[in-house]
């Protein structure tokens, strides 16, 4: 079929990483999409990438190529170029930012290239550095593999899911390029970031600290964004702890890496070790009365997976208020939310105390996103603008 005959578009999923291409293809699914999906892992040579995507592309015939923080692109930029003269679009939806990846790709002055982000602020960020179309596509939720389950036993009063951060923490830093001696200057940048209200690193340095800037500019692109990861994930990290400490009269139960045995010590908690995330979240948000949400520093503004997550498997929620939040859900009668540390205490304390009111709020909350926010609204959301973008079906 010729493709401007096409009521909807056809998609070619690619990436070098099984990274939520299954969502993706649910998504494709719960639209009656043609899609195919385009593995490019493992790959040896520029050579074996191009003839690998000139055979699936001419086989399927997309309209548009999907892929998940740039996980279908090489570093050198031939899948781009690629695109670039088969004047192919490809959308990248990126879910964490996007600023931390670009500087490892070339040949990203692309006009068939667009963006999604899931934070609405990363917008103007990729407009002002040149990188063309971007529009605003929060996280989702797969309703075929997670649950709804209402009358699930409580066996805990208070939990919270998440990383430390202390591994990525290390990792980042040593990829920074800064001098251990800095380390200590950097983590006080870090604190100071997360008291702040400005949402970008670089504007909070370039406003409130010139010497955490005049280093950063020095900085070469990819040891600029691995410094930029270090500070947000160690100030994810001073804000989580933070919270954690509000947490602690209440015996939570902490479920992650086991960095957090030595960072909370032998204060009452219980560690639950990593969950699987399809087999074990579900299960475990349902059976929990409060699950407890605190959202990365490299996203003051944005939506966090377990604000969907938790309603979706049947359990209530106390996240931090973001800016988007109200767009996605409404306060107070499908989300529960705290501005301040200083707030969870009470706000744990009264939502224990009322049953009835935390299973209709995880109801509406899970209703909500039955009607907005699955992996098929999202693939509508990116087929409606892929055709304002580049004029594909949709």
């Amino acid at each position: 079929m010729n493709r401007s005959a096409r009521k909807q578009p056809r998609i070619l999923l690619i990436s070098a990483k099984h990274y939520l291409m299954a969502e993706l293809i649910c998504g494709c699914q719960a639209r009656g999409l043609e899609h195919a999906y385009l593995f490019l892992g493992g790959i040896s040579s520029a050579a074996e990438l191009e003839e690998k995507l000139r055979v699936e592309v001419d086989r399927f015939a997309p309209d548009f190529l999907l892929t998940m923080n740039h996980l279908g692109l090489d570093r050198e930029g031939l899948v781009s170029e690629f695109c670039r003269q088969r004047e192919l679009p490809l959308l990248s939806w990126f879910v964490d930012r996007p600023d931390l990846f670009l500087p490892q790709y070339r040949n990203l002055d692309n006009p068939c290239l667009a963006y999604a982000v899931w934070d609405a602020d990363a917008i103007e960020p990729l407009a002002d550095a040149g990188h063309g179309a971007a529009f605003h596509l929060p996280l989702a939720v797969d309703l075929s593999r997670i649950h709804f389950v209402t009358d699930a036993l409580p066996l805990r009063d208070v939990a919270f899911v998440g990383n430390s951060m202390q591994a990525a923490q290390e990792k980042c830093w040593a990829l920074s390029a800064q001098s251990d001696r800095l380390r200590g200057f950097w983590e006080d940048v870090a604190g100071k970031f997360t008291a702040s209200d400005t949402r970008d690193l670089s504007e909070f340095v370039g406003r409130e600290n010139s010497e955490a800037g005049r280093l950063r500019e020095a900085c070469e692109p990819s040891p600029r964004a691995a410094l930029d990861s270090f500070v947000y994930w160690r100030a994810t990290q001073l804000h989580r702890l933070k919270c954690m400490q509000a947490l602690l009269p209440f015996e939570p139960v902490v479920a992650g890496d086991e960095h957090w045995r030595p960072l909370l010590g032998d204060a009452s908690w219980t560690y639950a070790g990593p969950l699987h995330y399809y087999s074990d979240l579900p299960g475990f948000y349902r059976s929990t009365r409060i699950n407890f949400n605190t959202t990365s520093m490299q996203m003051k503004g944005a939506l966090n997976q377990r604000v969907f997550d938790v309603p979706a498997s049947g359990g209530f929620l106390l996240t931090d208020y973001r800016e988007q939040l109200a767009a996605a859900f409404e306060l107070g009668k499908e989300v529960v939310c705290y501005r301040d540390v200083e707030e969870i205490g009470d706000l744990v304390r009264h939502y224990l105390a009322n049953s009835s009111s935390r299973e209709r709020i995880a109801l509406r909350a899970r209703q909500r996103i039955e009607k907005e926010h699955s992996y098929g609204h999202r693939m509508a959301t990116i087929c409606a603008n892929m055709k304002r973008l580049f004029g594909t079906p949709a």
